[in-house]
């Protein structure tokens, strides 16, 4: 595979998982699209885990599916491919992500200008410039 092939196959992937994820959050968080994260959050709202760790257990949940494929050579349950589980993993990650990302904007807006600028250097960073994601570390 060339690197402009790679490049055509993330092509792919985002656009295959942005529009799975349009139909599922309508599945899962409501058709009025209020709540993209409402299934998440049920988790820490039940006293099961935070909601973020939710997240991150569907990701373990698929990495373990994957990882038992590349060791037996197939998948058992025939109606969901390995491909179809890198997409979920795709659309956890941008969902954590933006789960993040509006958990940390409401937080500031609630900070005053001094407080918020002592948290800027350990708070995810969400470059308007770029669009890129930074942690500080």
């Amino acid at each position: 595979m060339t690197r402009d092939e790679l490049l055509d196959f993330h092509i792919e992937v985002c656009e295959d998982a942005r529009a799975l994820m349009n139909l599922k959050n309508r599945d899962y968080a409501g058709g009025d699209g209020e709540e993209p994260f409402a299934n998440f959050t049920r988790c820490e709202a039940m006293g099961i885990c935070e909601t973020e760790a939710g997240f991150l257990v569907r990701v373990i949940d698929k990495v373990s599916r994957m990882s038992s494929f590349l060791r037996a050579g197939k998948m058992h349950v025939e109606d969901e491919s390995f491909y179809d589980a890198i997409i979920d993993v795709v659309n956890y990650m941008v969902l954590l992500g933006a789960y993040v990302k509006d958990k940390d904007e409401d937080s500031n807006e609630s900070l005053g200008e001094t407080e918020r600028r002592e948290t800027e250097s350990s708070d995810w960073n969400f470059s308007e410039k770029t669009n890129v994601m930074h942690h500080q570390v």
